[in-house]
C-alpha cells in the first residue's frame, strides 16, 4: 500500500472522529471581539483541549497567556503589535513532535478565535451547538477556522497512527487574536516557534494560496453642526445646521469612485486576487436626537492593500496616507468640507505576505496536491491572514491552505462541508509526509 494509500485509508475509517474533533472545538465560545477584555470564555478551553490531544500523539507543549504589553513595546510599529491587547485567560498553544532525523521541519498553524455570531434570529440553531446535516457541520468557526486547525491536528494523528514518523519536525501552533489584528501570531512567533516552511490553514475551499491581503481598518470623522431637523435652515455659512448623514452621503459617492478607479489600477490588482484593493465602508454612526440633524458622523472603513505596498516596517503605511490623500480631495468638492474636512484615525494595520511561486516549499506542496487529486494551480487568499508575521518575522515562508467555503466565513449559519475536511486533512498529511522527509541543506 502506498503512502497516499494508508493516508486515504485512515482518514476516511476515521471519519465520524475527524467529524467529532471539530464539532467539540465548536462548542468552545472563543470569542474575540474588537476590544479583547470583552473575549468569551472558550479560548482557554478550546487550547487546553487541544493541548490534550496533541500530548496523546507524544508531542511535547507549550501553553502560555502573552504579555500584550511587553510585546507592543519589543515590536512597537511591526505587525501585528497592538495596543491594549491582554491575553488574562486567551492562551496560545504551541507543539512540537521531533523528527526522526536530519529532513525539513514544518509548522501548521491555525487561530482559535471566533468573530460573534452577530443577530442570533438569523441562525436556524445556536451557533455554539453543531449540526450535522447534509454533508455539511454548522456552527460558528466550522469555516473560520476551527475545520482548518481540525484537519492539521488529525493529519498529525494520522501520521502518528500509522507509524509514518517524518524526519524532520512537525510544529503545531494554535494562537489567539488573529480576528482584531494578529498579536497572537506576534507572540507566537517571539516564543520561538517557527520551521523551514508553513501552512496557514484558513478557509480557501483546498485551494494553494501563496498570498493575502493586508488590511487597515479606520474611521472617518465628520463633523457637521446639529440644528433642528424639521424647521427651515439657515445656509451654513451663517451659522446655520450641517447634515453629517449629508455629508457621509457624499463621502461615500467619493469612495465609490476611488474603488471603481482601483478596478483598473495595475498597483491595486494582483493576478491571483479575484477582486482589486478596495476602501469598504463596514459601520456607520451618527446623530444624537430624532429630532436634530446629525453633528457628528463616523464611516468605519477597510482597506486592503498588496505585499507590494508594504512600507518598510512590513505595514500599509504608505496606503494609509495615500488614503488620507484621497479623502482631503473629496472634501475639497464640497464647500463646508473644504473648510472642515473629514479626517481617518486610524486604528488596526494588519500586514500581509506573498510567497514566491517557484519556491522549493510551493513546489513540493503542489506535487503532493496533485498526488492526491486536488487541483494544484495557485490562488490568491482575498482577505487577511496571518501569515505575514511567521513568514517575516519568524522567518518561516508560510502559504494559506485550509477547508471549506470561504465566503462561509463570519456569516450565520457557517457550514464546513465533510468532505473539504476530509480531503484537507488527507493533503495536509501527505504534504507533511513529504516534506518532513526531505534532506535539509543549505539552499532550503
Amino acid at each position: 500500500m502506498t503512502i497516499e494509500q494508508t493516508i486515504s485509508k485512515w482518514v476516511d475509517e476515521s471519519s465520524e472522529h475527524i467529524i467529532k474533533t471539530l464539532c467539540d472545538m465548536i462548542e468552545f465560545q472563543s470569542i474575540t471581539k474588537i476590544n479583547p477584555e470583552e473575549a468569551g470564555p472558550g479560548e482557554r478551553e478550546c487550547q487546553e483541549f487541544l493541548k490534550e490531544r496533541l500530548e496523546s500523539l507524544g508531542m511535547t507543549t507549550d501553553l502560555w497567556e502573552p504579555d500584550g504589553p511587553q510585546l507592543l513595546e519589543k515590536y512597537r510599529n511591526r505587525p501585528g503589535a497592538n495596543p491594549g491587547r491582554t491575553f488574562d485567560g486567551r492562551p496560545n498553544l504551541g507543539g512540537i513532535l521531533k523528527g526522526t532525523g536530519k529532513g525539513r521541519s514544518l509548522m501548521l498553524t491555525g487561530h482559535i478565535d471566533v468573530v460573534p455570531p452577530g443577530e442570533l434570529s438569523h441562525w436556524n440553531s445556536d451557533p455554539f451547538e453543531p449540526i450535522i446535516e447534509n454533508g455539511l457541520i454548522q456552527g460558528r468557526g466550522s469555516v473560520d477556522m476551527k475545520g482548518g486547525v481540525c484537519a492539521m491536528l488529525c493529519a498529525i494523528e494520522c501520521l502518528v497512527k500509522n507509524n509514518l514518523s517524518p524526519k524532520g519536525d512537525i510544529v503545531f501552533t494554535t494562537v489567539v487574536d488573529e480576528e482584531i489584528g494578529g498579536m497572537g501570531s506576534l507572540a507566537m512567533v517571539d516564543r520561538g516557534f517557527s520551521a523551514d516552511a508553513g501552512i496557514m490553514t484558513e478557509p480557501t475551499d483546498n485551494r494553494l494560496s501563496p498570498i493575502c491581503h493586508g488590511i487597515l481598518w479606520g474611521k472617518i470623522k465628520i463633523e457637521g453642526i446639529g440644528g433642528h431637523a424639521e424647521l427651515l435652515p439657515n445656509s451654513w455659512d451663517k451659522g446655520g445646521p450641517v447634515d453629517a448623514i449629508s455629508l457621509c452621503r457624499f463621502i461615500l459617492d467619493g469612495i465609490d469612485k476611488i474603488n471603481e478607479r482601483w478596478r483598473y489600477d495595475p498597483k491595486k490588482n494582483h493576478p491571483l486576487m479575484d477582486l482589486p484593493n478596495q476602501i469598504i465602508p463596514t459601520m456607520m454612526s451618527s446623530g444624537e436626537h430624532p429630532a436634530s440633524t446629525a453633528g457628528h458622523a463616523e464611516i468605519t472603513i477597510d482597506v486592503q492593500y498588496l505585499p507590494s505596498e508594504k512600507d518598510k516596517f512590513g505595514k500599509g503605511g504608505h496606503v494609509k496616507k495615500e488614503v488620507d490623500e484621497l479623502l482631503s480631495n473629496i472634501c475639497k468638492g464640497d464647500p463646508y468640507l473644504c473648510q472642515n474636512p473629514a479626517y481617518i484615525d486610524w486604528f488596526l494595520d494588519a500586514d500581509c505576505e506573498e510567497i514566491p511561486a517557484n519556491s522549493l516549499f510551493v513546489q513540493s506542496f503542489q506535487n503532493s496536491l496533485k498526488s492526491s487529486g486536488i487541483n494544484e494551480q495557485l490562488v490568491g487568499f482575498g482577505a487577511h491572514s496571518d501569515i505575514g508575521i511567521p513568514s517575516t518575522l519568524g522567518k518561516t515562508p508560510t502559504v494559506n491552505f485550509g477547508p471549506g467555503d470561504p465566503t462561509q466565513a463570519h456569516q450565520p449559519n457557517e457550514a464546513m462541508d465533510i468532505e473539504s475536511l476530509l480531503e484537507c486533512t488527507k493533503a495536509l498529511a501527505l504534504t507533511t509526509y513529504n516534506w518532513c522527509n526531505g534532506e535539509k541543506n543549505d539552499n532550503d
